[in-house]
């Protein structure tokens, strides 16, 4: 049975989730008929809004199972309404990949399916990669964003340091290069996911004892 994210859990904004949808079908247009569906690969910061609802993002980093010929970058930007009525705008990264990031190799066979009508298409499936592998991607780059992506999957008990560490362990050994600075960004995470997991822990004993 495959995993899945379902709607009742997904925490980005409606508005947000419908735009997302709207890419997916204007690159589905684009293909031709396929016996089975292509399978789109969630990442980045938009993959942390549907699991968290924390910093709702202008882009969609995503990768696929198949290579495929996009659609123009300018047909693939849409805008819409944001919750609070002012208007967004979302479009697809054209120039994310993978190749750059810090994954697990079996990142793609431990995604996540996203459930919802708004994202039902015949020719594409959309999955999001699993939070711990989320935290991973983020490890390469490691900007202020990616340090704040991080501990907001902690502080919803999506990571935890101990399978960060686990999980970086095995996707390393796939990383050609130099690693002394990754290795060093990986420490500071798990500080981080330790920090925002403990934190987490005490509001809830908090509220707990309030009640």
């Amino acid at each position: 049975m495959n995993k899945c994210l379902e709607s009742a859990v997904n925490r980005g904004d409606p508005e947000l989730r419908q735009a997302v949808g709207e890419i997916i079908h204007r690159i589905s247009s684009a293909l031709p008929d396929l016996k089975e569906p292509i399978r789109m690969y969630l990442a980045g910061g938009m993959a942390v809004n549907f699991y968290t609802g924390y910093r709702p993002t202008v882009d969609i980093d995503a990768s696929f199972s198949h290579r495929l010929l996009l659609p123009k970058a300018e047909n693939l930007v849409v805008s819409y309404e944001g919750p609070d009525g002012k208007p967004k705008v979302v479009y697809f990264d054209m120039n994310y990949s993978t190749s750059f990031a810090l994954m697990h190799p079996d990142f793609e066979k431990d995604a996540y399916r996203v459930e919802g009508k708004e994202f039902q298409d015949p020719k594409i499936e959309l999955h999001i990669i699993a939070p711990v592998d989320l935290a991973l991607s983020k490890i390469a780059r490691f900007e202020e964003n990616d340090k704040e992506d991080i501990a907001a999957l902690a502080r919803h008990s999506l990571i935890d340091p101990t399978s960060l560490e686990d999980r970086a362990a095995i996707a390393m050994d796939y990383y050609i290069g130099d690693q002394s600075t990754l290795r060093l960004n990986l420490k500071e995470a798990v500080d981080i996911a330790r920090t925002a997991k403990m934190k987490s822990n005490e509001s809830v004993k908090s509220i707990r004892h309030e009640r």
